[in-house]
Parts: C-alpha cells; sequence; structure tokens
C-alpha cells in the first residue's frame, strides 16, 4: 500500500511538473505574441508613414465649383491640420470630380478614380447616380459613401454603399407625430402611384399605433391630370369624418410632387376638404415643391398650410462654428448636404486612422462604430443596418402669408434623437 502511494504521489508529481512547463511555455507564447501584436501595430503604422492618401468626392453641376473649394479651403486644410497636430505622418487629398447630372459621367468617375487608384469615394449625392454604379463598385471593391441619396431602393444591407441620409420613407415616422402632436385623429392620405410615395405611406401606418386611424387612402395614377374624382370620393370621407371626429381633429396628408398644386386649386371646389389642414412631404417642403405651390396655388397653400417635413442639421455648436466659415466664403447658410460631406471625409479620416489602412473591406467593418459616436455638423451621425443615417432632425414647414405675401414658413421641428416635435408657432384648430 505505501508503495502504491508513493508511485501514486510520484505520478502526481510529474504532472505537475509537466503542468508548470507547460504554463511556463504558455506564458513565453504570451509574450512573443504581445511581441508580435506590437510588431506589427508598428508595421502597419509604417504602412501609412509619410503617405497622401488621397480620396474621391462626386458632385452635381450646380454645387461643383462649390463643393471643390468647400474641400479645399475648409475640409482638406482642417483634416491635415489636424493629422499635423497629432503627428499621424498622414496628409490626405480629396479630389472633386463633376457628376454634370449625367448618370454615365457619374460611372465614368467612379472608373477614373479607379485608374488613379482612389477607392474611396464621398459620393454620388443623387440616388440615380448611386443605383447605376453600384454594380461597378462592388466588384472592384470600392466605397461609396453619399451625403445625400434617399431612394429607399438602395436601403441594401451587405453592399458597399453608405449614406448620410435617412431613407425618403422615414418621414413617415415624422408625419404621424406631426399629425399626434396637433390633435388629429383621423387623416385621409392622397399619394401618387409610385414606389416613392408607397414607402412613404408604409411606414406612416405608424399613425394607427399612436392612436389615430387612417380613414381612406387614395393612390392615384402619376400621369393623372384631373383629380376632381379622387377629390369628391375623398369629400364625402372627410365630411363624416368631420361630424364624427369633430372638423380639429381630421387632415388630409398630399404626397405629391409637381401635381400637388392642380390638386390644391380643385380641392378648393370641396368645402368639407377644403376646410380641413393638411400635410405634405419633404416635396413640398422642398425647394421644387415650394417654388411649384407658389407659383401655381400661393392663396391655396396658404389656406391649407400643408405642414410638411425637410430634412436638417441639428443646430450644435459644431454646426455653427462650421456655418459661421461656410457663410464667409459662400455667402449662405450651411445647408445638411454639405454638412452631411464634411462629416463623411471625418468619418473616413478616423476610420483609416484608427485601422491604418485603406483596405475597403476593412474601412466597412470599422466605420459604422465609428459613425455611432461621431455627432458632427450634421448631427449624430450613427447608421442603420443598411448603412444608411438611422435618424436626422426635419424642421416643419408649411405655408402661409408674411407681410401680405404667401411664403413658405417654419412652424416647428421634429427631434431624431427623441423623436418628439415641437411647434414654434401656434397652429390654431379649424
Amino acid at each position: 500500500m505505501a508503495l502504491l502511494a508513493v508511485m501514486g504521489w510520484g505520478f502526481c508529481g510529474s504532472l505537475v511538473i509537466q503542468i508548470n512547463s507547460l504554463n511556463a511555455h504558455l506564458h513565453e507564447s504570451e509574450i512573443e505574441k504581445e511581441q508580435l501584436q506590437k510588431e506589427i501595430f508598428e508595421l502597419k503604422n509604417k504602412i501609412l508613414e509619410n503617405v497622401t492618401i488621397r480620396i474621391g468626392v462626386t458632385a452635381a453641376d450646380d454645387d461643383y465649383n462649390r463643393t471643390e473649394r468647400f474641400f479645399e479651403e475648409i475640409v482638406e486644410r482642417e483634416v491635415n491640420e489636424y493629422c499635423s497636430k497629432m503627428n499621424y505622418g498622414v496628409k490626405f487629398d480629396f479630389v472633386v470630380k463633376n457628376n454634370k447630372g449625367l448618370s454615365y459621367i457619374a460611372l465614368q468617375n467612379l472608373q477614373e478614380f479607379k485608374e488613379m487608384s482612389i477607392n474611396i469615394i464621398i459620393g454620388h449625392p443623387w440616388s440615380a447616380h448611386c443605383y447605376v454604379s453600384m454594380m461597378y463598385v462592388n466588384k472592384n471593391n470600392m466605397l461609396l459613401f453619399s451625403s445625400s441619396s434617399q431612394s429607399s431602393q438602395l436601403a441594401r444591407s451587405g453592399d458597399n454603399l453608405l449614406r448620410m441620409y435617412p431613407v425618403d420613407s422615414q418621414q413617415g415616422l415624422v408625419i404621424a407625430e406631426m399629425l399626434r402632436s396637433l390633435g388629429i385623429r383621423a387623416v385621409i392620405v392622397m399619394q401618387r402611384g409610385d414606389m416613392w410615395a408607397d414607402g412613404i405611406y408604409k411606414v406612416l401606418e405608424e399613425f394607427p399605433k399612436r392612436g389615430g386611424v387612417i380613414l381612406s387612402r387614395i393612390r392615384y395614377d402619376p400621369e393623372c391630370t384631373d383629380f376632381r374624382g379622387h377629390l369628391s370620393e375623398m369629400e364625402g370621407i372627410a365630411k363624416e369624418a368631420i361630424q364624427r371626429y369633430g372638423k380639429e381633429h381630421v387632415a388630409v396628408e398630399l404626397i405629391s410632387f409637381s401635381e400637388g398644386v392642380k390638386i390644391l386649386k380643385q380641392a378648393r371646389e370641396c368645402p368639407s376638404l377644403y376646410s380641413l389642414y393638411w400635410f405634405g412631404s419633404d416635396y413640398t417642403a422642398g425647394t421644387w415643391g415650394f417654388q411649384a405651390l407658389i407659383g401655381g396655388a400661393p392663396d391655396e397653400a396658404a389656406h391649407l398650410r400643408v405642414f410638411s417635413p425637410l430634412l436638417e442639421p441639428t443646430r450644435s455648436q459644431l454646426y455653427l462654428l462650421l456655418n459661421e466659415r461656410y457663410s464667409l466664403l459662400f455667402s449662405e447658410p450651411l445647408d445638411l448636404d454639405m454638412a452631411s460631406r464634411y462629416d463623411i471625409a471625418w468619418i473616413i479620416v478616423k476610420a483609416v486612422l484608427v485601422a491604418r489602412t485603406i483596405d475597403v473591406k476593412r474601412l466597412l467593418e470599422i466605420i459604422p462604430s465609428i459613425a455611432s459616436t461621431f455627432f458632427g455638423a450634421s448631427g449624430w451621425c450613427k447608421l442603420d443596418e443598411n448603412g444608411d443615417r438611422e435618424t436626422a432632425d426635419y424642421g416643419i414647414y408649411g405655408y402661409g402669408y408674411w407681410n401680405n405675401t404667401v411664403t413658405r414658413i417654419k412652424y416647428g421641428s421634429y427631434d431624431g434623437r427623441t423623436g418628439e416635435v415641437s411647434w414654434f408657432l401656434p397652429v390654431e384648430p379649424r
């Protein structure tokens, strides 16, 4: 028994010695691993040491000169001053090309960038140009980071397109909250029969979850020129709704393009519809919609108000400082598109400096985490699962009289972080 015990303890002692030996080797391996990681890090730093990294930028024809000057005098100068101050040993050169409003030139510009070994592009501003470019971008391992594309058709995960605007359909959430915040309980929706309007309507279906009712959805042919039949149907629905809910709790939501002018003119013949507040979309709040309504149906627009959401930069301290410099250069305020280009440039720069590489695959992995904590000139830059901006702020615009002239008026705002609407001007019940 004693012999067995001695043999047993001897065997255990041998195991302990082996374990200690393995632990020692493991410790040595850990030291070697740390040393190897350090050497890799130093090598990565040397790869981007004393180099100039070129980033492509594409612009629309009407803002090409402005974009080129903005990047040359503000963005590039600011980025390189930062890199010098932080001793990164890297410079950035932003090369701006003009898409000239044409899809084939947008694609041609990408091909020229590729020939210049430029694979990281801030662009394109237009969704149509992004759409025709994506096959080439994905196939050639390029990164396209758009400042203002919004089309829901491009909201795809796993591709090489990132966007600093939320998808256009997200305004449906904003409209739903606008309706709720004004005490609207029932709404009649009149919309174009296309994918753009369908996308907004689909998100607007959030309104019933907020206690409201969508009384009817009138989906008209985009080629339609006479809307009196549709409006007559809506008039009957409006009469019943006014009796049930009260005029102050019923509204019309119009999702249209320039045909909205004719709709508003013909709605004047429908007393119940014309007695309600109308709401619109970013088209009716934007420049083209404003010009169309002021030129074709100013009195009707002022009477119906047509409250509509329009994307805007968050008025932060950073925005105000950049806006001051921008306004000195261009004699106009900094808009969301340019603020977004500024933010994209900084997100890309930070991603390159953190990853110590310009490899597109690696940058696509790291950019979402950098953007999620980046509050730039345009606001919070967090991206969603499709690589599109998750949320943003909106101004709420409508029409009214100012000094006896019909104009577009800012009535309130929507906070993208809280999802709340604030009305600046009183909107009296109908």
